[in-house]
Protein backbone atom coordinates (compact mmCIF):
# COMPACT_ATOMS: atom_id res chain seq x y z
CA UNK A 1 0.00 0.00 0.00
CA UNK A 2 2.60 2.44 0.55
CA UNK A 3 4.42 1.80 -2.16
CA UNK A 4 1.07 2.44 -4.42
CA UNK A 5 0.69 5.55 -2.10
CA UNK A 6 4.47 6.49 -3.25
CA UNK A 7 3.64 6.02 -6.78
CA UNK A 8 0.67 8.22 -6.83
CA UNK A 9 2.35 11.18 -4.89
CA UNK A 10 5.08 10.63 -7.56
CA UNK A 11 2.51 10.80 -10.27
CA UNK A 12 0.70 13.79 -8.62
CA UNK A 13 4.14 16.08 -8.87
CA UNK A 14 5.19 14.85 -12.10
CA UNK A 15 1.10 16.07 -13.05
CA UNK A 16 1.64 19.63 -11.61
CA UNK A 17 5.55 20.42 -12.55
CA UNK A 18 5.37 19.43 -15.99
CA UNK A 19 2.90 22.32 -17.33
CA UNK A 20 4.94 24.87 -15.71
CA UNK A 21 8.34 23.83 -16.98
CA UNK A 22 6.18 23.98 -20.75
CA UNK A 23 5.63 27.80 -19.63
CA UNK A 24 9.53 28.49 -18.74
CA UNK A 25 12.04 30.05 -21.34
CA UNK A 26 13.56 28.00 -23.52
CA UNK A 27 17.18 27.04 -22.32
CA UNK A 28 15.44 26.56 -18.41
CA UNK A 29 15.01 30.43 -17.44
CA UNK A 30 11.60 31.71 -15.74
CA UNK A 31 8.13 31.15 -16.42
CA UNK A 32 8.52 35.35 -15.84
CA UNK A 33 9.96 36.37 -19.29
CA UNK A 34 10.06 39.69 -21.49
CA UNK A 35 9.27 39.86 -25.01
CA UNK A 36 8.81 41.79 -27.83
CA UNK A 37 5.47 42.12 -29.69
CA UNK A 38 5.16 43.04 -33.65
CA UNK A 39 1.83 44.86 -34.46
CA UNK A 40 0.62 42.37 -36.96
CA UNK A 41 -0.55 44.03 -40.61
CA UNK A 42 -3.57 45.16 -41.50
CA UNK A 43 -5.04 44.17 -37.71
CA UNK A 44 -5.93 48.05 -36.52
CA UNK A 45 -4.51 51.65 -36.31
CA UNK A 46 -0.90 51.86 -36.60
CA UNK A 47 -0.55 53.81 -33.27
CA UNK A 48 -1.47 53.03 -29.95
CA UNK A 49 -2.17 49.46 -28.65
CA UNK A 50 -5.20 48.69 -29.67
CA UNK A 51 -5.20 46.08 -32.79
CA UNK A 52 -3.50 42.38 -33.39
CA UNK A 53 -0.04 41.85 -31.96
CA UNK A 54 2.27 38.68 -32.24
CA UNK A 55 5.56 37.87 -30.18
CA UNK A 56 7.79 34.73 -30.18
CA UNK A 57 8.50 32.62 -27.15
CA UNK A 58 11.05 30.15 -28.31
CA UNK A 59 8.93 28.50 -30.84
CA UNK A 60 5.63 29.18 -30.26
CA UNK A 61 3.60 32.30 -30.94
CA UNK A 62 2.04 34.28 -28.39
CA UNK A 63 -0.67 36.39 -30.19
CA UNK A 64 -2.93 38.97 -28.15
CA UNK A 65 -6.00 40.79 -29.88
CA UNK A 66 -6.37 44.47 -28.04
CA UNK A 67 -9.64 46.65 -27.68
CA UNK A 68 -9.09 49.90 -26.03
CA UNK A 69 -12.09 51.85 -24.20
CA UNK A 70 -10.55 54.47 -22.42
CA UNK A 71 -8.12 53.25 -20.07
CA UNK A 72 -10.08 49.89 -20.11
CA UNK A 73 -8.30 47.38 -22.00
CA UNK A 74 -9.98 44.02 -22.92
CA UNK A 75 -9.34 41.37 -25.77
CA UNK A 76 -7.57 38.06 -25.88
CA UNK A 77 -4.11 36.23 -25.79
CA UNK A 78 -3.53 33.23 -27.13
CA UNK A 79 0.13 31.21 -26.84
CA UNK A 80 -0.16 27.89 -29.87
CA UNK A 81 1.87 25.98 -27.36
CA UNK A 82 -1.99 25.65 -25.65
CA UNK A 83 -5.01 25.63 -26.94
CA UNK A 84 -7.48 28.29 -27.79
CA UNK A 85 -7.16 31.52 -26.60
CA UNK A 86 -7.95 33.71 -22.88
CA UNK A 87 -9.80 36.72 -22.69
CA UNK A 88 -7.89 39.61 -19.97
CA UNK A 89 -9.21 40.67 -16.87
CA UNK A 90 -8.56 43.47 -15.09
CA UNK A 91 -6.96 45.20 -18.15
CA UNK A 92 -5.73 48.68 -17.56
CA UNK A 93 -4.07 51.28 -19.60
CA UNK A 94 -2.12 54.15 -18.80
CA UNK A 95 -0.67 56.42 -20.79
CA UNK A 96 1.56 54.00 -23.28
CA UNK A 97 1.46 51.27 -20.07
CA UNK A 98 -0.91 48.19 -20.42
CA UNK A 99 -1.63 45.31 -17.46
CA UNK A 100 -4.29 42.62 -17.42
CA UNK A 101 -4.29 39.15 -16.17
CA UNK A 102 -6.08 36.01 -16.72
CA UNK A 103 -6.42 32.46 -14.83
CA UNK A 104 -5.00 29.23 -16.91
CA UNK A 105 -5.15 25.61 -15.13
CA UNK A 106 -2.61 23.21 -15.14
CA UNK A 107 -3.10 19.61 -13.80
CA UNK A 108 -6.36 20.74 -12.11
CA UNK A 109 -4.68 24.11 -10.27
CA UNK A 110 -5.59 27.55 -11.61
CA UNK A 111 -2.47 29.13 -11.52
CA UNK A 112 -3.07 33.44 -11.78
CA UNK A 113 -0.98 34.84 -15.27
CA UNK A 114 -0.40 38.40 -15.17
CA UNK A 115 1.12 40.89 -17.48
CA UNK A 116 2.46 44.17 -18.19
CA UNK A 117 3.30 46.24 -21.16
CA UNK A 118 5.23 49.38 -22.74
CA UNK A 119 4.47 50.65 -26.18
CA UNK A 120 7.70 51.66 -27.81
CA UNK A 121 7.49 53.09 -31.23
CA UNK A 122 5.88 49.72 -33.25
CA UNK A 123 6.58 47.68 -30.77
CA UNK A 124 4.93 46.42 -27.50
CA UNK A 125 7.72 45.52 -24.55
CA UNK A 126 5.88 43.03 -22.77
CA UNK A 127 6.30 41.37 -19.16
CA UNK A 128 4.71 37.91 -17.83
CA UNK A 129 4.32 36.96 -14.26
CA UNK A 130 3.53 33.35 -13.33
CA UNK A 131 1.77 32.74 -9.76
CA UNK A 132 1.63 36.06 -8.35
CA UNK A 133 0.35 39.34 -8.50
CA UNK A 134 1.11 42.11 -11.62
CA UNK A 135 4.84 42.64 -12.28
CA UNK A 136 6.22 44.82 -9.89
CA UNK A 137 4.25 44.39 -6.69
CA UNK A 138 1.09 45.35 -7.58
CA UNK A 139 -1.72 42.79 -7.29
Amino acid sequence: MKNGRLLFSLLAVAVLTIPLQALAQPGGGSANVELTAKREAGSGPSTGVAGKWIAKEGSNDVKLDIKVDGSKLSGTIENTQFPGPIAFKDGKLEGNTIAFSYMRSFGGQEMPISWTGTLSGDELKLKRSVGGGMPGGGR
